[in-house]
């Protein structure tokens, strides 16, 4: 599996293919900065997660990696069910 995931962090770096993931994921926020599903689920204050270069990283509590591991985090699932998700939403 882990060469599967590094397939899809290879596939998933460009800003409109991240975005798209983000919205889809229900991220909300402005710019390349959004709530942190883990730490900010009310969205209330400053969005503290930034999304880049197919990287996150939240500034408020620390959780960070891949776009794979951003689909663990909002979704709440495991590999397997992040990268069948991500495999249903992008094509």
């Amino acid at each position: 599996m882990t060469d599967l995931r590094h397939q899809w962090d290879e596939r998933i770096r460009d800003w409109p293919t991240i975005r798209k993931i983000a919205g889809d994921l229900g991220l909300t926020g402005s710019g390349h900065h959004f709530f942190c599903p883990g730490c900010q689920p009310l969205r209330t204050g400053n969005p503290e997660l930034a999304i880049g270069d197919g990287h996150f990283e939240c500034f408020r509590c620390g959780a960070r990696g891949d776009v794979v591991g951003l689909v663990k985090l909002a979704r709440k699932c495991d590999l397997e069910n992040a990268i069948a998700w991500l495999e249903k939403e992008t094509g």
